[in-house]
């Protein structure tokens, strides 16, 4: 009875992960930028324009079912962790929770960022236009190519790397001149790499904590924060992060040159992961790497955050090395409450539809009310532990 329970227990756990992602894929839609025509059929224009008429011009129903919808993605994290805790899920259930929400959001919409239009235009200011995307900015297309008015900061030249750029060209070839194609090829490419940060990620608990990999594994890979900027909005950030992870593996299984080539591509791909340079030189000499690692991190976010506001994406950059800590619940607590913290934050802007007043305000609540929140079961769980 107690194994058929067990079962039960993540059938319905998957079946509300594939809800979840269904109802993510389709709130995806509501927010298709009004420039954008995604197919030429008439009909499924007309779909696109019922589901951006909830985005554009139902504003309060369209963010109430986008905190509906999140909430519901951190109440089955909730659940997936608590089981993960108990030993009622397992690896092998996880991934088929990892399988089914890959598998149906790679096809949604990139709703919550315009990054991926950035991706596509500088790569196809390489191969159409041949031009230099660190000597044009967009705007010169502007009246030419459609999709200048799709992007943002199309004021500045291009801010991704060499390395990155270079990834996106096959995913832009690929697409043979269709916007979706395009996208779900520059989508599906991030997700692979999102699969092998999960990948490694249990890899790498192997060797620091095997008693607790699939707690582990389960507080990174369906954190609603990673699926969402890694598989929806599909950041590059999930790219480094995944580098950084196998460069960390090789690390601990004492492959030095190959760590070093790997996490070279990581930073290749965006620059933050070279704060953990000095964590790798000095790797040998440390007692807790997993430390340090985090602090390295932080340093660098504090960093970026003199220059511009926490976006929600970044802290993907944390994940896996919070994961690689299964058993301070505390540490995990607090990062989940600021992961929603952080998507929160779009809740205004799908309000107003703009980032004027009293937007900025009110980012800054749903950032740090949830903080709080945090701190405060922290706190208890402290005092409850202390008074025993």
């Amino acid at each position: 009875m107690k194994v058929k329970s067990q079962t039960s227990n993540v059938k319905s756990l998957l079946v509300g992960y594939a809800i979840a992602s269904i109802a993510l894929f389709l709130y995806s839609f509501t927010q298709v930028d009004l420039s954008l025509t995604l197919s030429s059929s008439s009909w499924l224009q007309t779909i696109q324009k019922s589901f951006q008429y909830v985005g554009f011009f139902e504003r309060p129903t369209s963010t109430a079912l986008f905190v509906g919808i999140i909430g519901f993605w951190f109440v089955l994290y909730a659940l997936a962790l608590r089981r993960a805790h108990r030993g009622l899920l397992g690896l092998s259930s996880i991934w088929k929770i990892v399988g089914v929400v890959t598998i149906l959001l790679i096809l949604s919409y990139p709703a919550f960022s315009y990054d991926l239009f950035n991706y596509i235009f500088t790569a196809k200011t390489v191969l159409i236009y041949h031009k230099n995307p660190y000597e044009v900015i967009p705007l010169q297309f502007a009246g030419i190519d459609p999709l200048v008015a799709v992007m943002r900061w199309t004021h500045l030249p291009s801010a991704y790397t060499p390395a990155w750029i270079l990834l996106t060209l096959p995913a832009y070839l690929l697409g043979f001149g269709k916007m979706v194609f395009v996208i779900w090829n520059l989508k599906l490419f991030v997700a692979l790499f999102y699969l092998l940060a999960v990948r490694g990620v249990k890899k790498v608990l192997e060797k620091v904590d095997p008693a607790r990999i699939p707690l582990g594994v389960a507080i990174f890979a369906l954190n609603p924060l990673v699926i969402i900027e890694s598989l929806v909005s599909a950041h590059n950030d999930i790219v480094m992060v995944a580098l950084s992870v196998w460069a960390i593996l090789l690390l601990l299984e004492q492959k030095y040159i190959s760590s070093w080539v790997v996490l070279s591509f990581s930073v290749a791909i965006k620059l933050m992961t070279i704060t953990l340079a000095p964590i790798f030189i000095a790797a040998k000499y440390m007692a807790d790497w997993r430390k340090w690692s985090l602090i390295a991190l932080g340093i660098g976010f504090l960093m970026v955050l003199s220059r511009r506001e926490p976006l929600p994406w970044y802290w993907i950059w944390f994940m896996p090395f919070i994961a690689f800590y299964p058993s301070r619940w505390w540490l995990t607590t607090l990062s989940t409450w600021y992961a929603f913290a952080l998507l929160l934050r779009y809740a205004p802007y799908l309000y107003y539809g703009n980032w004027n007043a009293p937007v900025p305000i009110l980012k800054w609540w749903v950032t740090i009310v949830p903080i709080i929140v945090a701190l405060g079961i922290i706190g208890m769980g402290k005092m409850k532990a202390w008074s025993k």
